[in-house]
């Protein structure tokens, strides 16, 4: 054949067509469509001479060039879809970065059973965070690539939907729709597919015009979950899933539920065991059994709020990631690396985290002795029972020790219980319980009940505080003048190491020293029996059991009877008050001294056995601290000196010892 002028005319009408419908090519239905308009030709002729209408033929051609071109460009639109809202985890598999699960066969085939249903072939992953469902779902990917599931899996692709990236940038009514529209077309284009969707809550009110607007995700994908062309795998939290699944029961009827528990020990254990190569070949260092077996335990007992396997594989992941701070030859991360990063996580000293006798432990009787006076039999018996707590003796749903403190005013209840969170270390979380005398003040501490303001969001400050600092010493200041419900609230703390809040939040009180002070019975004081068991019988404090039920009393670990101050303990004490106004009066050169004379006047005139030794605080400072302020600003210690608290006629005096000048 050979071209001529009306070949020529017939493929430039229709490159002329294709142009301007937009198209790449050139179709046998544009040459056809061309060849209509060549009226003085053959191909005219016999297509005439057929009485085929002109018209219609050439629309139903036009229609037909549009439809193929539409959905062509449809399935354009919906791969590149896919690409940017989806990610294929067995690509993700064969590329190496996700790891095996190990140790979940029975929730993998959990899985695999409601997969292989006929219809509502989905399945929702209900756990804490932290127990592992992500890590699930990515370990169905990889069991899909290894070979290593049912056969009627074995050609499935995992794809992980990103509702985020979905959401983001749309910016008008229906573009969201139209992205999920072209999502589930891919999906279904592919086939054998398994949608993975994390956070499954973010479902409910994706992608909604406004609050009362029912054309949300949630609603779009329940037609999808019913027809089972595409099987869905989600996960949520508990909290979560009786916020949003609960209370749509026409979305979870279409899943079935699947509970994801905290993994035992020994599972963990065999967990860490199975992922450490991947964490060791990362981080080029080597990971010891003793190790995974210290980060179980560890966190464990110092991290209640956190879940197994996460928090262990996070100690894990630290101690390796410390190495690349600092050039080391030997990376290998053995116990002590554990018990540091431990440390450094819960806010604790290293030395009480390793339960073991260390030179801090060991001092803490004389260390708080040096620092309280006159309460040598108090201070050995609280000691005593932490050192059991710190030699791994205690009962483990209980914290390290509860006690009552009593005795009259002034006399270092308050301070024993600021000195023994500072010789450990930790942090004292202080309750004035005078705060706490009404009834309706319990909800201040736990929350507020169910239908009153703030009940969602407010804990509650006490679950706030042992939630923000899960070691401390915690102490209720003045027990007796909160109300009796509020000694009721501790029973849970000192029996299960525990406290839930109105709203169901808990916080862990294993690791805790609980003190209670009180001043009631401080008549009896003077008896000074500790604790109870034998000495029991003695103590018959009327008030105090009035006061404390039996159930309460009970369970503490000791009633600590405080001794009355004598006045040989009050000569300590101002040895302690001249202490530390010499280190304040340091920064200023001013040195500071005391006769014998002025001490004993101090003693005398601040010495009170039902007040203790705040009066003695009181007479510091009228009659030193006072003038010897005069002294610092305007007078002969504006440049530094030396000063000496001496007695005339009775009454203490200010001597610079330079110039002898006295000011009283």
């Amino acid at each position: 054949p050979k071209k001529t002028h009306a070949v020529e005319r017939v493929l430039n009408r229709a490159f002329t067509q294709v142009l301007f419908s937009g198209r790449q090519s050139i179709e046998i239905s544009d040459v056809f469509l061309s060849m209509l308009n060549e009226q003085k030709s053959w191909a005219y002729y016999n297509i005439s001479k057929a009485n085929i209408d002109k018209q219609k033929f050439a629309e139903y051609l036009n229609n037909e060039l549009e439809a193929n071109y539409e959905d062509e460009e449809t399935q354009g639109m919906a791969t590149r879809a896919l690409r940017s809202f989806t990610t294929n985890l067995n690509l993700e598999v064969d590329a190496g970065k996700i790891d095996p699960v190990v140790g979940r066969h029975e929730e993998l085939d959990t899985i695999a059973l409601a997969l292989g249903r006929r219809t509502k072939n989905n399945c929702l992953l209900v756990g804490d965070p932290g127990v592992g469902k992500t890590a699930i779902a990515e370990g169905l990917a990889w069991n899909i690539v290894n070979k290593n599931v049912p056969e009627f899996l074995m050609e499935y692709n995992v794809y992980n939907l990103d509702i985020g990236s979905m959401l983001a940038g749309s910016k008008y009514r229906g573009d969201f729709e139209e992205r999920f529209k072209l999502v589930i077309s891919a999906l279904k284009k592919r086939g054998k597919t398994i949608v993975f969707i994390d956070e499954a809550h973010m479902i409910s009110g994706a992608g909604a015009a406004g609050s009362n607007s029912s054309n949300d995700l949630a609603n779009m994908l329940k037609p999808v979950l019913t027809r089972g062309n595409i099987k869905v795998v989600a996960s949520t939290t508990w909290e979560e899933y009786r916020k949003f699944f609960e209370n749509d029961r026409a979305l979870m009827r279409r899943f079935a539920r699947v509970t994801i528990d905290e993994p035992s020990k020994t599972v963990t254990k065999d967990i860490l065991l199975g992922i450490k190569k991947y964490y060791e070949e990362f981080h080029k260092t080597t990971i010891t059994e003793e190790a995974v077996d210290a980060a179980i335990k560890l966190s464990v007992k110092y991290q209640a709020d956190k879940k197994l396997p996460d928090k262990a594989i996070d100690l894990l992941d630290c101690a390796c990631s410390r190495f690349n701070l600092k050039k080391v030859e030997e990376r290998i991360v053995t116990e002590e690396e554990i018990q540091y990063e431990l440390a450094k996580a819960v806010n604790l000293p290293e030395e009480q985290v390793k339960e073991k006798e260390t030179q801090n432990l060991a001092n803490l009787e004389k260390n708080i002795k040096g620092e309280i006076y006159g309460q040598d039999e108090p201070v050995k018996d609280i000691v005593d029972k932490i050192l059991v707590a710190q030699a791994g003796l205690k009962e483990e749903n209980k914290p390290i020790g509860s006690f009552v403190f009593m005795g009259p005013t002034g006399i270092g209840k308050t301070e024993t219980a600021r000195q023994l969170a500072r010789q450990l270390g930790v942090k004292l979380v202080r309750f004035d319980m005078s705060e706490y005398q009404e009834k309706h003040s319990v909800s201040k501490l736990i929350g507020s009940p169910p239908g009153y303001v703030g009940f969602e969001e407010n804990a509650g400050m006490l679950i706030t505080s042992l939630q923000e600092a899960p070691n401390c010493v915690l102490l209720l200041d003045e027990i007796e003048k909160s109300h009796p419900d509020v000694s009721s609230l501790l029973l849970q703390i000192m029996d299960n190491g525990f406290i839930t809040g109105s709203n169901g939040k808990t916080a862990d009180c294993r690791n805790i020293i609980l003190i209670l002070t009180t001043n009631l019975g401080s008549e009896q004081a003077e008896k000074s029996l500790i604790g109870f068991g034998s000495d029991e019988a003695e103590f018959e404090d009327v008030e105090l059991k009035k006061f404390f039920p039996p159930e309460f009393r009970n369970r503490l670990d000791g009633v600590i009877v405080f001794d009355k101050l004598n006045k040989n303990t009050m000569i300590k004490i101002v040895g302690k008050f001249l202490v530390q106004l010499k280190e304040m009066l340091k920064d200023k050169e001013v040195d500071i001294s005391i006769s014998d004379e002025a001490i004993d006047v101090l003693v005398d005139k601040g010495f009170n056995q039902k007040m203790g030794a705040r009066p003695l605080q009181r007479v510091i400072d009228k009659d030193i601290k006072r003038p010897l302020s005069k002294l610092l600003l305007f007078g002969e210690l504006k440049d530094g000196g030396k000063v000496k608290i001496n007695v005339k006629d009775g009454e203490l005096t200010l001597e610079k010892e330079e110039s002898k000048h006295t000011i009283h």
